[in-house]
């Protein structure tokens, strides 16, 4: 006589980010792959309008089109972190005790926007209420 089977396991559940196919994406269909209404193509378009539009330099365009794909990278990524956090319950490995590696790319690339941001020195201007604090410093005599 034959004993039954047991019950299989079902598939393991777990989600991909993405990232390798939105890398893939955009070799294949260069920058334009990234649409201007989101956040990282109004930066873009930004940082070609403070720099002179269409007619600013080649270097000047790569470091634009690098901030724009890690921005882009970086968002979707922090994404995907934030609705696995939700569907885990917390964004650390229960089982580890710590953060999963994602974390570590979505910092790496949000460094990484910002050095380029930087260099750009498209991040410079002041928000309403600092430019009031350096008025008001200014105006004692200190300095900013």
């Amino acid at each position: 006589m034959r004993q039954a089977a047991t019950a299989q396991k079902s598939r393991r559940e777990y989600h991909k980010h993405g990232d390798s196919y939105r890398q893939r994406l955009l070799k294949e269909r260069g920058i334009d792959a990234i649409d201007g209404r989101t956040r990282a193509g109004k930066w873009r378009r930004y940082a070609l309008k403070k720099k002179g539009g269409k007619s600013c330099l080649v270097d000047t365009k790569e470091k634009i089109e690098a901030g724009t794909f890690s921005l882009w990278r970086a968002l979707h990524l922090r994404d995907f972190i934030v609705e696995d956090a939700r569907q885990r319950g917390t964004p650390i490995n229960k089982r580890r005790r710590e953060l999963p590696r994602v974390n570590e790319q979505h910092d790496t690339l949000y460094n990484q926007w910002e050095r380029i941001n930087d260099e750009l020195e498209l991040g410079k201007e002041m928000d309403l209420a600092r430019r009031y604090q350096l008025e008001q410093l200014q105006s004692k005599g200190g300095k900013p």
